[in-house]
């Protein structure tokens, strides 16, 4: 059996603290801001929630699918609108405004968020 190399421990390797993705700021608009302050407490914890699990895990594409982002772009488009699942019906719309911030502009159905982006288009 062969020696083991002098200065080698197993444990050396440690994790960094440090992600090496830089955060992304969360700005709301306005009038969600307002729609959002007269729901329920518990309700807003559950899209406070949902919108932290966005800000970490936007730009790993595989841990999309688990927070329930998809690109909301035309086909041959790249728009940068986006929409994460708050609940079965309800999903928050969002777009990547500078390298470092999402802007969430709006919730509803799926009815509703084709209609805003058929104005947003």
């Amino acid at each position: 059996m062969p020696e083991r190399k002098k200065g080698w421990q197993v444990d050396e390797a440690k994790s960094s603290a440090a992600s090496s993705k830089t955060p992304y700021s969360v700005q709301l608009d306005d009038a969600l801001l307002a729609e959002l302050r007269q729901w329920p407490k518990g309700d807003r914890k559950h899209i406070g929630d949902s919108i932290r699990r966005v800000q970490e895990n936007f730009g790993r594409p595989h841990l999309h699918s688990g927070v329930g982002i998809r690109d909301l772009s035309p086909k041959g488009k790249r728009l940068g609108v986006y929409e994460c699942r708050v609940s079965r019906a309800l999903r928050l719309v969002f777009t990547r405004e500078r390298p470092s911030l999402l802007y969430f502009h709006m919730i509803g159905t799926h009815n509703e968020v084709q209609k805003f982006l058929r104005s947003f288009l």
